[in-house]
């Protein structure tokens, strides 16, 4: 048997070195051409995503991500969420099933930020996938766009 001593397996006292973990983590999901804040806080819900236990943390910063990217399309919208999409829709810069889609996860977002029991698994998924889906469609694909414009003359 081996004799751990005082290093409690520590590996770093051994001056071993972790080169590959498997099965391998998944990386964060980001959606592309996110402004710098929206993709900070994205970050922090992906960074949380994968670990059983912190699916509260994950919710709400996928919330706030919402919240924020909401904000940098109409920054002159107030009001809360649910408020701030409904306009969005009604303005044509989201669609109606998003519209329709959002009620239920706008829901999941503010339990996950505001309740005491942290949201299930299957409700952080839900959300994260709400939160992607809204994140390619209001930063992602108008930027593809603007990349296939032909230049002006």
């Amino acid at each position: 048997m081996a004799n751990w001593g005082s290093h409690a397996g520590d590996i770093a006292a051994f001056n071993w070195e972790v080169k590959k973990f498997w099965p391998e983590v998944p990386g964060p999901i980001i959606p592309e051409d996110l402004p710098p804040d929206v993709e900070r806080i994205y970050l922090a819900a992906e960074r949380n995503y994968p670990t059983f236990g912190n699916e509260e943390p994950a919710g709400a910063m996928y919330r706030k991500a919402l919240d924020v990217g909401l904000k940098k399309i109409d920054p002159e919208t107030k009001g809360v969420l649910a408020n701030r999409i409904k306009k969005l829709a009604d303005d044509g810069k989201l669609t109606a099933d998003i519209q329709e889609w959002s009620g239920h996860i706008r829901v999941l977002g503010n339990e996950a930020a505001h309740d005491e029991e942290p949201p299930t698994r299957e409700e952080l998924e839900d959300l994260r996938s709400f939160t992607e889906m809204v994140m390619r469609y209001l930063f992602t694909l108008p930027a593809m766009v603007n990349a296939r414009k032909p230049p002006k003359a």
